[in-house]
């Protein structure tokens, strides 16, 4: 099975009906500005924050809000993920930071016909 992305056990891929669309990936080279009077501020490296991803996407029918609730309960285990892409490339642990989705052409069970997501992920690093 093709797999675009795979956290923990949730799999990203058009065989699950799910599928991201952009993936955003946004490092910090660590350095800070220090004020100085009447001149340039000076560059200090301060270290590295944490790198970030935000995924977004667009889910159809049930399948789409199942899977939803499949990331949110990944979420609510509180526990960094691992992160492997669909060629094996191994990206460490992450975190999920938020799960965002919105709802639309709702039909009268509640079922959304579309829903764009947007999941965003935190790099774990804790060594």
């Amino acid at each position: 099975m093709r797999q675009q992305m795979v956290l923990g056990d949730f799999i990203f891929g058009l065989s699950r009906g799910f599928a991201y669309s952009t993936l955003s990936r946004g490092s910090d080279g660590g350095w800070s500005d220090l004020a100085i009077i009447a001149s340039k501020p000076q560059s200090r490296q301060s270290g590295q924050k944490l790198e970030k991803l935000t995924f977004t996407g667009a889910a159809m029918y049930g399948i789409g809000m199942q899977r939803l609730d499949e990331l949110r309960a990944l979420q609510n285990k509180r526990a960094p993920l691992p992160l492997v892409d669909g060629i094996g490339r191994n990206w460490g642990l992450w975190r999920i930071n938020s799960v965002q989705e919105n709802q639309s052409n709702v039909i009268d069970d509640g079922t959304a016909m579309v829903m764009t997501w947007i999941l965003e992920l935190e790099e774990f690093v804790n060594a």
